[in-house]
């Protein structure tokens, strides 16, 4: 609530309508028949079956292939879907262990396209810190906090040995995002999964850790105002405290700069009015782009 999507405070009982029915929940899920639950205070149902659902199998491989995560070209949506329904991949390990005479026996795969697959499939194995936390999935890890943690921990051999006290000591991570850090840690066949894509060759050098202070944006106060095209306000202020800067709600003359989307309104006059450094959408993206952020 208070980006894009509003935030429902009642029910207007008066305005239901005469012939209102209930919504009917299933009770399994409608792909691999395990039970679903909903956890308190969210309104998603979810399968329970994990990684054993063939819905979830395909999300998590579409997720770590993204062009956000470990950037796989050529495995678009369709090419996951077949390989899981042709009993070819059930989860992003077995990515590199796909075999060019298996590929080229599925429907409308030629040569060409096996030969690129598996030369995206090997480009990606080197790649970042801060994209592998990412591409792994992990629920309410996402692109910032991914980046938080790696800047944080520095390598994933320190990160994985932590527990939910030093978690708590990262921007972005609370209780919740915690407690799923921990859960992932915890689990063999989570992090059998990551040696396994470490076996495979999946590597990334470890980040220098660097104190606050040195951080790019450190000491600075920006604001960001109007909408973003390309990602949230919220990813926007996350990706700017994860450089460093101080987020701040309102424009003075000790801001920084101002980062201006569509629709800005009286905070970009007041930083005409002050003399503060205004970027748009496209310079803040090539600024982050800079620091290795890339959108």
């Amino acid at each position: 609530a208070g980006d894009v999507i509003p935030q429902v405070v009642s029910v207007v009982m008066g305005r239901r309508p005469a012939d209102a029915r209930p919504v009917s929940f299933p009770d399994s899920c409608p792909v691999c028949g395990s039970a679903v639950e909903r956890e308190a205070g969210e309104a998603t149902l979810r399968c329970m079956g994990g990684l054993v659902c063939a819905a979830q199998q395909k999300a998590a491989i579409k997720h770590f292939a993204s062009r956000r995560a470990m950037d796989i070209e050529g495995l678009g949506d369709k090419l996951v879907d077949q390989l899981v329904d042709e009993g070819l991949l059930e989860n992003v390990a077995g990515l590199y262990t796909l075999e060019r005479e298996r590929l080229l026996g599925l429907e409308r795969m030629g040569e060409k396209s096996a030969d690129n697959l598996l030369l995206a499939l090997e480009q990606s194995k080197q790649t970042t810190l801060p994209r592998f936390i990412f591409a792994l999935g992990i629920r309410e890890v996402g692109e910032v906090t991914a980046l938080s943690l790696a800047r944080h921990f520095g390598s994933w051999e320190a990160l994985s040995m932590v527990r939910e006290e030093q978690l708590l000591e990262v921007d972005d991570v609370g209780p919740v995002v915690a407690d799923h850090l921990v859960q992932f840690f915890d689990s063999p066949s989570s992090m059998g999964m990551v040696g396994t894509l470490r076996e495979a060759g999946v590597n990334w050098p470890d980040l220098e850790l660097a104190p606050v202070e040195d951080l790019p944006l450190a000491g600075q106060t920006w604001v960001v105002t109007g909408k973003l095209e390309a990602l949230g306000r919220n990813d926007a202020k996350g990706h700017l405290q994860a450089l460093g800067a101080k987020v701040a709600g309102s424009v003075s003359a000790r801001t920084s700069c101002v980062v201006a989307g569509l629709g800005a309104g009286s905070k970009l006059t007041r930083a005409g009015e002050l003399g503060v450094e205004v970027l748009d959408e496209r310079a803040f993206l090539a600024l982050l782009a800079d620091n290795g952020v890339m959108i």
